[in-house]
């Protein structure tokens, strides 16, 4: 069944379109709420409460065009929502962005054997300084594949800031590891030839 029939069932009431819809985007949703905090709980939570909502509301959702781009700018949403509400009593004036902890690991990225360990471990400091905005663009663009128009929906802004967030954090990489030849990202080359492709 297309993606957008299984929509249209579930906006009318259709139980079972649901349930297939939480079964076809979970890992996805899963995995991107994971990469925003690594509270478990509160992404289940986060998952359960859109759900929710989506069911309740789907009388006014109309017709959506990026389904996993709709469902995962709303999981967002509800994490933000569920980090506020922990970090409540907290005083911070910081963007609303920075309640999330996306963090890199050496896990993330492939990385030429060229480079040495100390160098690594440098590589993921320095992306991990950038800031969080940095760091969720350059995630969605290289580890997910978004384009710069479905990554300016689910994180909200526009695409002009998508790529200036992605241009800087590939400079900051860039930086670190001359002239980018032996920096690879999900197979990717993290050069200025791939960056000018973008």
């Amino acid at each position: 069944m297309e993606n957008h029939t299984l929509w249209k069932k579930f906006v009318h009431g259709d139980k079972e379109a649901l349930t297939l819809i939480f079964q076809i985007y979970f890992d996805e949703l899963f995995s991107f709420g994971h990469k925003l905090t690594r509270n478990t709980g509160i992404v289940e939570d986060s998952m359960q409460d859109m759900f929710f909502r989506l069911w309740k509301n789907r009388s006014n959702l109309g017709e959506i065009n990026h389904i996993k781009c709709y469902l995962l700018k709303a999981l967002r949403h509800h994490i933000y929502d569920n980090l506020s509400w922990k970090n409540r009593f907290v005083n911070c004036d910081n963007p609303p962005e920075e309640l999330f902890e996306i963090e890199f690991s050496h896990e993330d990225f492939l990385i030429s054997e060229q480079l040495n360990q100390e160098t690594r471990e440098k590589l993921i400091d320095i992306l991990n300084e950038l800031t969080v905005s940095q760091r969720e663009a350059i995630y969605l663009r290289y580890f997910k594949g978004y384009d710069f128009k479905s990554i300016a929906e689910i994180m909200a802004i526009n695409v002009q800031s998508v790529r200036n967030a992605i241009h800087r954090g590939l400079l900051a990489m860039r930086e670190l590891g001359g002239n980018g030849e032996n920096l690879k990202v999900n197979g990717k080359q993290l050069n200025r030839k791939e960056r000018d492709k973008q």
